[in-house]
């Protein structure tokens, strides 16, 4: 997921650095607006993204059973939870990105070649658009998924196989890249509005980015 996220955020990134094309303050605004709320998604799922990972360490289905049966009901709620909020952030960053023209604006070959990169297209399984359709399903369907089940998309959400090992090693050199992206693009974004416009605007997108419990 994180590899697969710093490509979309590179793209968007280098999309909105001519800022001279927008026409009027009010298009400006909009797509600014827009890209913001983006970058907050893309922010939280990094964040939760990686505090996950670092919980359920190398091998979480051992972890997950050698821990006795209450603490292991209760670890794998917390974790279904991030999981589920996960895909609705995926499922999020797609509707940001196909559902609304503001990206297009700046860049119309921008949304194909994102598409690519989420797997929308080919609709596979282990692409992120399958991913975040899996995960963003938890909150819709009465599925009773078994323990390995719920670990594996834990797995999956990490760029693994279904309960493979992980290699923390190369997913924290992974979120340190997609991290350095993330602030580049929140540079470029600066750039684009004064510090009052970026400030009102930020306070706009983070509420809006929020879930209930969050707010």
């Amino acid at each position: 997921m994180f590899s697969e996220l710093k490509s979309i955020v590179d793209l968007i990134r280098s999309a909105i650095s001519d800022f001279r094309k927008f026409k009027t303050d009010q298009e400006r605004e909009e797509i600014v607006l827009g890209v913001i709320r983006t970058y907050f998604v893309l922010k939280d799922c990094i964040e939760d993204g990686e505090k996950l990972i670092t919980e359920a360490g190398p091998d979480p289905i051992t972890k997950i059973k050698a821990m006795d049966p209450t603490e292991a009901k209760r670890t794998l709620e917390i974790w279904v939870s991030t999981l589920k909020k996960q895909g609705i952030r995926l499922r999020t960053l797609q509707g940001f990105i196909f559902d609304q023209n503001h990206l297009a604006i700046i860049n119309p070959k921008l949304q194909e070649q994102i598409s690519e990169i989420i797997g929308y297209k080919m609709d596979r399984t282990d692409s992120l658009h399958g991913l975040g359709a899996g995960l963003f399903f938890m909150n819709l369907l009465p599925i009773d998924y078994s323990d390995e089940e719920k670990v594996g998309l834990v797995t999956l959400m990490a760029g693994a196989e279904d309960n493979d090992l992980l290699d923390l090693q190369k997913i924290d050199s992974e979120v340190a890249a997609l991290r350095n992206s993330l602030d580049e693009y929140r540079t470029v974004v600066e750039r684009l509005v004064s510090n009052d416009e970026l400030l009102i605007l930020s306070n706009r997108a983070r509420r809006e980015t929020l879930f209930q419990d969050e707010r």
